[in-house]
Parts: structure tokens; C-alpha cells; sequence
């Protein structure tokens, strides 16, 4: 062998030595983060609602709790969803607050949908109800259903004009699918796996929620084990979601990386839907479940353990 292949030889061979003992980056690393949002449909801006609002298959819902809020102005089309009495189940906490399969398909007939229709859910609050309305219609396997980023209020920094119009819908025989027990989950559930390592629960909640100090339920506190990040840490300024690695980022440092099963909770499950939201559909973290029994549910319970 002559002298230049002999040094070609013995440095692949140390390039092959540094590759082999380089370290490899664990579950939950910076290797972890996005650079863009796994699932880019579940968004959209205000270019593509412009160019969908005549669309008679696309559908845009203002999700809110006051019908005279929404009177006073929204989006051109927009029909009204009460996301108190439209799309939860107050009722019975042990039933946890999704409504029934068979009120979905009576709600989204009135509302003149199809099923092979596109719904986009909007809000005035930084998407908080309208990530609950999407994970309720999620549930039911709706085909099609986006979210405004920003809603009322990026609409109106955008400088798009509110409509006071009133639009009564066609109903339509709409059936709402089978639910998806992959996105929800249980009481019974979480405390079957209070001591399982491959789960990780988030207490969307704030501070004092969290901390016991700020009771709203029975008793005070949080789930053992659980662990605290405020959902509004995942949002901007104006109201949007935070860029991907912003938000890969901001959950991997609070504990809790991709390569676990994630459980969200909060008082009703709205501030955990928010949560379930970003990293489901934002991250695509692939096991992400919405406890939408939440603190009203655990903290007024006797039997199941508090921790404070």
C-alpha cells in the first residue's frame, strides 16, 4: 500500500471512531424540537379565510358564552356556538364536560353541516374555547376541522371589517361519527397510572390553581405527580400560537417530551383542550389525552388523592 492511501485509510478510519462514539441525543433533547408545525391544515390564517368565506362547504363558528357579544359583531357568515350549553355536558362531572354523541349530530344539523364539510372554530380569546370546541368535534372524528389562529382578534389587526349580518342555515341530517377514546381519558383512567412512569401529567392551570391556594373545587391542589405549565405560556402577544420550536422548546424544558403518553387537565378541561391542542396537532406528539373532568371532577371527589 503506498504512503497517500495509507493516510486516506487511517483517516476514514477516525472519522468512522468519531462517528461511532459521538453521543446520541436521549428522548427529550433539543433533538427534539420542530422547526414547523407537524399538522400545517390544522391552522389557518386570515388570507385563507378570505378566500373561503363565500365556500357554501366551509362553515366558520364563533365559539363564545354570550350571544350579544357576538350580535355586536364577527366574522362575515359566522354562526354562533355556545361552547357552555352547545358543547359541553354540565350536567353529570362524573360524565366528565363533553357533550353526548347524538347532541353533536342535533347541533351541527341545526347548523346546516355536512359531513363531508370543512368547520373552522374561532374565538376572541386567545383560541382557548375555540381548542375546546376542536378537540369536542375532534372526538366525534369530524373529517375537516380547522382553527382561526388569533380568531376576532387577529381578524381585526388584519383589518378586516366585523359583520353584524344574522345567518339562518339550511339544517341538514348531520351524524355525528363514533368517538375516539385515543384523545380523552378518565379519572379511573389516570389513577390506574398515577405511578406510571410512561405518563406524564399537565396541569394547565395556574400557579395558585396548581399550588392549592386558589381553591375551585372542594378541595384544593393538583393531581400527584402532575406537573405545571399554564397553557397561555404557549401564546403570543396577539393572541396566536408561539412558532414550533418555540413551543417544542417550552414543553420538552417543562418535562414533558414527546416520547410519553401526555395527559391534560384543568378545572373543565378547556385551558387542558387548549394545551392537548398544541401538542397533538401543533407538535404532533403521537398520545395526548384531554381529562376534561378535570379539577371539578378530582378536587370535589373523596376518593381520589390531592397533593399540594
Amino acid at each position: 500500500m503506498n504512503r497517500k492511501l495509507f493516510k486516506l485509510s487511517i483517516l476514514a478510519l477516525f472519522v468512522l471512531l468519531l462517528a461511532a462514539c459521538a453521543p446520541v441525543a436521549p428522548a427529550g433533547s433539543t433533538a427534539d424540537v420542530p422547526q414547523a408545525y407537524a399538522h400545517t391544515d390544522a391552522l389557518v390564517d386570515t388570507e385563507w379565510v378570505l378566500a373561503h368565506l363565500d365556500d357554501p362547504t366551509v362553515h366558520f363558528l364563533d365559539i363564545g358564552g354570550d350571544p350579544e357579544v357576538f350580535a355586536q359583531g364577527h366574522i362575515p357568515g359566522a354562526l354562533f356556538v355556545n361552547l357552555g350549553s352547545d358543547l359541553t355536558n354540565p350536567t353529570d362531572s362524573t360524565r366528565g364536560q363533553i357533550l353526548e354523541q347524538d347532541a353533536l349530530s342535533a347541533l351541527f344539523s341545526q347548523l346546516g353541516i355536512n359531513n363531508g364539510d370543512t368547520v373552522v372554530v374561532y374565538d376572541a380569546n386567545r383560541n382557548l374555547l375555540s381548542t375546546r370546541a376542536f378537540w369536542a368535534i375532534k372526538y366525534y372524528q369530524h373529517p375537516d376541522v380547522r382553527l382561526y389562529n388569533g380568531g376576532l382578534t387577529k381578524w381585526q389587526a388584519d383589518g378586516q371589517a366585523l359583520s353584524t349580518e344574522v345567518v339562518e342555515p339550511t339544517p341538514t341530517d348531520y351524524v355525528a361519527a363514533e368517538a375516539d377514546p385515543a384523545i380523552r381519558t378518565t379519572s379511573e383512567y389516570l389513577l390506574a397510572h398515577l405511578d406510571d412512569p410512561s405518563v406524564v401529567t399537565c396541569d394547565t392551570r395556574g400557579a395558585e390553581e396548581y399550588a392549592g391556594t386558589d381553591v375551585r373545587s372542594a378541595r384544593g391542589g393538583h393531581i400527584p405527580g402532575a406537573l405545571n405549565l399554564e397553557w397561555s405560556n404557549a401564546v403570543n402577544d396577539d393572541g396566536t400560537f408561539k412558532d414550533a420550536p418555540a413551543l417544542g422548546k417550552l414543553y420538552l424544558a417543562a418535562g414533558f417530551p414527546p416520547d410519553k403518553e401526555i395527559i391534560t387537565y384543568c378545572q373543565t378541561g378547556v385551558r387542558g383542550a387548549h394545551t392537548w391542542f398544541v401538542l397533538k396537532e401543533l407538535l404532533g406528539y403521537p398520545n395526548v389525552r384531554n381529562y376534561d373532568g378535570s379539577w371539578e371532577e378530582w378536587g370535589n371527589r373523596e376518593d381520589t388523592p390531592v397533593e399540594q
